[in-house]
């Protein structure tokens, strides 16, 4: 398990900095090649081309900076499922900046190289802890 939570603090960590480059290649390194995104108020998104675009979108729209806060990891050796909140400073074109706030969940799958990956993501805003 401790080994497990260090590659998903790396890997969170990777997530959070490369996006705020709005590096979206590196940021989505993190998914599996056919992960599955599940964002609120959209279709289901699959595949790392499918999500690199919805980020890509999500950074040309106004998303400046990503925080995400563990609350809980669970591991069994092939899978790691992560629950936790998530932040996003959007300051869009034509407005004021603001924060969104929610939960999130990521399903991670362990690769044959022994490296952590998201395979399912799932977020939701909204929710006080």
């Amino acid at each position: 398990m401790a080994r497990a939570a260090e590659a998903l603090t790396t890997g969170r960590a990777l997530f959070v900095d490369a996006l705020s480059r709005r590096d979206v290649s590196t940021a989505c390194s993190v998914y599996t090649d056919d992960a599955l995104l599940l964002p609120p108020s959209a279709g289901r998104i699959s595949g790392r081309a499918e999500i690199s675009a919805f980020w890509e979108a999500g950074l040309t729209s106004g998303i400046a900076a990503v925080s995400l806060e563990v609350g809980k990891v669970r591991s069994n050796g092939a899978l790691a499922c992560e629950v936790g909140r998530y932040t996003f400073r959007i300051e869009p074109f034509d407005a004021a900046p603001f924060f969104e706030r929610g939960h999130y969940v990521h399903v991670h799958q362990r690769q044959s190289d022994g490296s952590w990956r998201r395979a399912v993501e799932i977020f939701t805003p909204g929710g006080a802890e």
